[in-house]
């Protein structure tokens, strides 16, 4: 017996409940058939890191691989928004691609290119039930980055299990997607910063629709780090390097998010992490963050306990994550520890910004 739940029969009815919860009027069932859907992709997760693992053992660099499943509350948020014209975001809750996640960290872009182009080719792909969704420049935030700031580069395949082309009969997870990330180690140390820096402030930064001033900062940063870390100039293209450090420092002495960034405290219970943990963030009494680790045997267990913990509402983030080598888990998932130091020490060496005392 599968101990990954198998997905609802009818993805309209997935569909459906979707649309009600993204219009403010869905019911536990809904709320439940939805959560179904979401891990259901647990067996996705499971399949793609056999596959991934196997790939990047032939490559010769280093490259830091883990996978998640998509938080529950996420999803709902995400449900929940809306566009500038007051329109949900995502109109179909059973197309959304990235509730099965893997993320690839790699030292530079040249090997995060070389291994994206193994991974694709003819030779790699033969034989392999895994055929991606969209064209390969249509997530390309290294090439063209989000006005965030976000780099990166995520590739979505459409899975389809082991004989389905050869039946008629329909198998279960036929056709469920799974999002791969590609990012490099200073991309990551961005991305990292910028959760950590939301959580911390109360502010939604990733998601701004309209910059603000701690959206231009991180905006800055990222070129910056692009420009003088890793030789790519693709966002201020009328603004000179040097003008955009001056504009950084301005803005770190009006905000001083790297001096609160510097100053956290990172928790240390790295120790108690498996092959299958829940990362749990909650309260503490005196209004400071905590963090809970909590190991599991196998990913059924892990994903009913975080799913669990967000509807609970004691939780302030709970998540399920997965690496062969756990250690793997504490750099991939550093925004869960409190762990923004590479970020601050490329920003005062690339950018040579300077904290306030």
């Amino acid at each position: 017996m599968s101990i990954w739940s198998p997905p609802p029969d009818s993805k309209s009815q997935v569909k459906q409940a979707g649309k009600r919860i993204a219009d403010g009027i869905g019911t536990d069932a809904d709320f439940d058939l939805v959560d179904k859907w979401r891990s259901s992709h647990g067996y996705v997760i499971n399949t793609f890191q056999i596959w991934l693992k196997r790939k990047i053992a032939i490559k010769p660099y280093n490259v830091e691989f883990a996978q998640r499943l998509k938080r529950r509350n996420t999803v709902i948020d995400k449900l929940k928004r809306k566009n500038d014209a007051g329109d949900p975001l995502i109109a179909d809750v059973s197309t959304m691609h990235d509730f099965a996640g893997c993320r690839m960290i790699f030292e530079n872009l040249a090997d995060l290119h070389d291994f994206r182009d193994y991974l694709n080719s003819a030779a790699v792909m033969k034989g392999v039930n895994h055929a991606l969704r969209y064209p390969r420049e249509k997530y390309d935030y290294i090439e063209a980055p989000k006005f965030t700031g976000y780099r990166g580069i995520h590739d979505v395949y459409r899975h389809l299990p082991r004989g389905s082309d050869r039946t008629e009969t329909k198998k279960p997870w036929d056709g469920l997607m799974v999002e791969i990330q590609y990012r490099t180690r200073a991309q990551h140390a961005w991305a990292t910063a910028v959760e950590i820096s939301d959580l911390i402030d109360g502010e939604r930064t990733k998601f701004e629709m309209d910059q603000s001033k701690r959206g231009k900062f991180f905006a800055i940063a990222s070129e910056i780090i692009a420009r003088k870390h890793e030789h790519v100039e693709r966002a201020f293209l009328e603004v000179s390097t040097g003008e955009l450090q001056e504009q950084l420092q301005s803005l770190e002495d009006e905000l001083g998010i790297l001096q609160r960034l510097s100053a956290l405290k990172q928790f240390e219970d790295e120790e108690k992490l498996q092959e299958h943990t829940v990362l749990n963030v909650f309260q503490n009494t005196d209004g400071s963050a905590g963090l809970e680790v909590i190991p599991f045997k196998n990913s059924g267990d892990a994903i009913a306990k975080a799913t669990e913990l967000e509807t609970s509402g004691s939780s302030l983030n709970a998540v399920y994550v997965r690496a062969s080598n756990p250690k793997q888990l504490r750099s991939a998932y550093r925004n869960y520890f409190n762990d923004p130091i590479d970020f601050v020490k490329i920003i005062r060496e690339e950018a040579e910004v300077e904290m306030s005392e």
